[in-house]
């Protein structure tokens, strides 16, 4: 079966494959996907967590306001999601 895969993914190993794939998401995307992680957990959307959003813009070499700004926009995509 690897040996299948091997010739089916161009020689590359299925984790290869997916790490690639990973490295290929913008940093737009990767700031989404913390927010979601964050709004989910409930740390973010709630107002007044400044100095969360600004670590957050300083890992990913954003503004604040562009943090606060994809929490905003997330915001209503999960409060839409049911899962």
């Amino acid at each position: 079966m690897a040996r299948e895969r091997a010739f089916t993914e161009g020689g590359r190993m299925p984790h290869e494959v997916e790490q690639e794939q990973a490295e290929e998401l913008t940093r737009t995307e990767k700031l989404r996907i913390a927010s979601r992680v964050l709004i989910r957990h409930g740390v973010a959307g709630r107002g007044g967590r400044w100095g969360l959003q600004t670590r957050r813009a300083e890992h990913f070499g954003v503004t604040r306001q562009r943090v606060s700004q994809i929490v905003r926009q997330e915001l209503p995509a999960l409060d839409a999601d049911p899962g």
